[in-house]
């Protein structure tokens, strides 16, 4: 069995433990820290203990069910939304322009930097 890659949140530069289903995923304090175009810090959650994906404005009583949500972090794109098991994910985007010129493959991208 191979031993998987090591793995550092795209934020803060944080080791954490590699997840093949989320590979560059943020840490929790990275995701913490996510805003929208604005500067306004946005909270998310679970809508119940079976799962959902919920948000709001920090300091806001309502919450907003939907699927996911775009945002910042560190002035990056994310999308964050419901994990698979429980608990909310943030993933970085990669920008349009690098998608569009590369070769066909991902051996060469790493999207921890920009």
């Amino acid at each position: 069995m191979s031993k998987s890659p090591p793995h550092f949140c795209p934020g803060c530069g944080v080791e954490r433990k590699a997840n093949p289903r989320y590979p560059w995923n943020f840490c929790t304090d990275c995701r913490k820290r996510a805003t929208n175009g604005s500067g306004r810090v946005v909270q998310c959650q679970n809508s119940s203990m079976s799962g959902g994906f919920e948000w709001r404005y920090e300091g806001e009583d309502d919450w907003t069910a939907c699927k996911g949500l775009y945002a910042l972090i560190s002035n990056r794109d994310v999308y964050l939304t419901e994990a698979r098991f429980g608990g909310i994910v943030a993933q970085p985007l990669l920008p349009r322009h690098k998608a569009e010129n590369m070769d066909g493959s991902f051996a060469n991208m790493d999207i921890r930097k920009d």
